[in-house]
């Protein structure tokens, strides 16, 4: 029997631009640094996936985005009673504004990219997102069916 039971649910934005989607690299924790990721962060009491997105790409990115429909779900159950279950959600969306260009904000992340389908496996990626990479991939072939 888990010791807290809680679950700390995390949204991951997808966000496609072209033929490409945004990757960052996490500068923190050092359990995560240097591996890449969708952007995104923790949900906040009452709020959903997209609205957090919205807010968390703005204070790590700098940046509008529209979010569309869920593209997949990770989970972890850490060893130990204490530490809480996460569950990563990860949404379709793109920038507002098409012209405007993520920044580096609030040290999250040291790095950004825009990457192909092609890449992204390729790629040393944070664990709960390797499953994402799939409805990420899809997302690329038929934007418009995520995003209305």
């Amino acid at each position: 029997m888990r010791g807290s039971g809680s679950m700390i649910e995390v949204a991951a934005a997808v966000i496609q631009r072209r033929d490409r989607v945004l990757v960052a690299r996490r500068a923190r924790p050092a359990s995560l640094a240097g591996k890449w990721e969708f952007p995104g962060g923790k949900l906040e009491p009452g709020e959903t996936g997209q609205e957090a997105l919205g807010r968390e790409i703005v204070e790590e990115l700098d940046l509008r985005v529209e979010v569309g429909a869920a593209l997949g779900r990770s989970h972890r159950v850490p060893p130990g009673e204490e530490a809480p279950d996460l569950r990563l959600t990860a949404y379709a969306a793109r920038p507002v504004d098409p012209g405007d260009e993520p920044r580096l904000v609030d040290g999250t992340h040291d790095d950004l990219r825009w990457v192909t389908a092609e890449e992204l496996p390729t790629l040393d990626l944070a664990p709960l997102d390797v499953p994402l990479v799939e409805g990420a991939v899809a997302f690329l072939a038929a934007p418009d069916d995520h995003l209305r």
